[in-house]
């Protein structure tokens, strides 16, 4: 198979596995929050944040040192089983650990929120992390390996699992302790699923654990750095909303960020899975020119996508937000339309972030993460007591795109790869005055009309001056064989 089309192939697949778990997650919102209301909803959204962050925290890099090593040994079956058997039986005894301390320190954290009945829902998810650690170390041997195929059914089956269960456990009246021991049982239900498609790829082999664990927890501990400071810049302004102001708050503003996270997370987030051992592999093999032509192809069409469907959602904010979800939640609009303008650039970057650890330098992304992270901090400390919810959209944007910008930054002056800022500046430009167009037409034109013109107006523009003529080809070539099929059957139906 063509290197290109098995790209789309596997992007393809992600791709849908990640609409189907945001999807899903973005349908279970609206039904917590609606059901829940949003104190109660707040107390769930504080759970899931506390039980993201210490799984990620306690896994130490391990799910991406296995991605990378897979990817790097995919050829040599022996190493490939000591490096996912090392894996597996660390992620076990830091997840146990992380497990432990997160159950007997419940109260202190509930205390320390100011919210008591957070520590009897802390105590649910505590369980929960040693399998969410396993579960992702066996997902980074498929992602390695790049089946894709498996590795999206998992996605897929857990979401279901997880909004079937969640529904079920809200109907029968136990509130958010019931959202969050369906969180706990659908780690049990896809850790079993992932566990029976791994046994084919991989063999359990101790021999020589101790060096292999040496050396992936060398790597691992930079790759773990970077992605500790990654969750402060994720999750800064949902804890600190938290802490300085009520759960009321944290549940308006969940759903401001939920949105922003389906809308801009899931097409990057798809790419950048493929793209992290593709780009491993290449650099490793001294594909210099493969490696760029990933990173820049993958930055534009998503800034493309991300900049005409960001232009949408910010003409249908109140629409969209006091539909779904209810007029209680209506407040969170203003802190919506500024995460957007944030979320821009930033999603479409983020669709190559990790390729700064696949080259080998996780260290330097910690650095980056680290004065990235400093700057949301101090921005949410400062602004959160002025605006509100709105003041964390606000820092929580900025840090986004300062991200961002240090991330083409190091990708362009350390590695030598060509990045095309001056194409990036154009989009967000253009984007802003369309914006400032439908504010000041939207009270003489219904803002519909004005959504579609102008959307439509802005996909033009993206088709004709943002894609190159090479691009614009290979989407033709793409696209042709699959109408071509359709009219092949069209016709053998005749």
């Amino acid at each position: 198979m063509k290197e290109s089309t098995r790209f789309a192939f596997d992007i393809s697949w992600v791709f849908v596995s990640q609409i189907v778990t945001l999807g899903s997650g973005f349908l279970l919102n609206i039904v917590l929050s609606r059901w829940l209301g949003p104190a109660d909803f707040g107390l769930y959204t504080l759970t899931l944040t506390i039980f993201t962050i210490s799984t990620l925290i306690a896994g130490l890099g391990i799910p991406e040192t296995v991605v990378k090593y897979v990817a790097d040994y995919r050829s040599d079956q022996e190493r490939l089983n000591a490096v996912v058997t090392a894996g597996v039986i660390n992620a076990l005894v830091l997840g146990v650990a992380a497990g432990l301390a997160l159950f007997f320190f419940a109260g202190d954290i509930a205390g320390s929120f100011g919210m008591p009945e957070l520590s009897g829902l802390i105590r649910i998810i505590a369980v929960a992390v040693p399998l969410a650690i396993v579960n992702t170390t066996l997902l980074g041997l498929l992602n390695g390996l790049r089946e894709m195929r498996s590795y999206s059914f998992r996605f897929m089956i857990r979401s279901l699992l997880l909004i079937t269960l969640a529904v079920l456990f809200i109907a029968a009246g136990l509130g958010p302790g019931g959202a969050v021991l369906a969180l706990l049982l659908t780690e049990v239900g896809t850790l079993a699923f992932v566990v029976s498609i791994v046994r084919r790829h991989f063999r359990l082999s101790v021999p020589g654990y101790p060096e292999t664990s040496r050396k992936m927890l060398a790597f691992g501990s930079r790759v773990f750095i970077a992605s500790a400071v990654y969750l402060i810049n994720t999750y800064t302004d949902t804890l600190l909303i938290g802490y300085m102001l009520t759960e009321i708050d944290v549940g308006r503003y969940a759903i401001a960020i939920a949105i922003a996270r389906v809308a801009f997370l899931s097409l990057p987030g798809s790419i950048s899975t493929v793209n992290y051992p593709a780009i491993s592999e290449y650099y490793s093999k001294g594909l210099h020119d493969a490696v760029e032509a990933v990173i820049t192809r993958s930055i534009r069409y998503c800034l493309i996508l991300l900049s005409t469907m960001g232009l949408a959602l910010i003409y249908l904010a109140e629409t969209i937000i006091g539909f779904l979800f209810g007029p209680a939640y209506l407040p969170a609009v203003p802190a919506f339309i500024i995460l957007v303008f944030g979320m821009i650039v930033f999603g479409a970057v983020s669709s190559v972030g990790p390729a700064v650890s696949a080259m080998n330098r996780p260290g330097l992304s910690s650095k980056v993460n680290i004065f990235v992270a400093g700057t949301n901090v101090c921005l949410d400390v400062a602004l959160i007591p002025l605006f509100g919810i709105t003041g964390a959209a606000i820092g929580t944007a900025g840090a986004c795109t300062l991200l961002a910008v240090l991330i083409l930054y190091v990708l362009h002056h350390v590695f030598g790869v060509r990045v095309e800022s001056a194409m990036i500046i154009k989009a967000f430009g253009v984007v802003s005055v369309f914006f400032i167009a439908f504010l000041l037409l939207r009270g003489t034109v219904h803002p519909y009309v004005l959504t579609v013109v102008f959307s439509g107006l802005y996909g033009i523009y993206a088709y004709r001056f943002l894609l190159t003529v090479e691009d614009k080809t290979e989407i033709a070539g793409m696209i042709a064989p699959v109408f071509g099929r359709i009219a092949a059957r069209r016709l053998n139906g005749r």
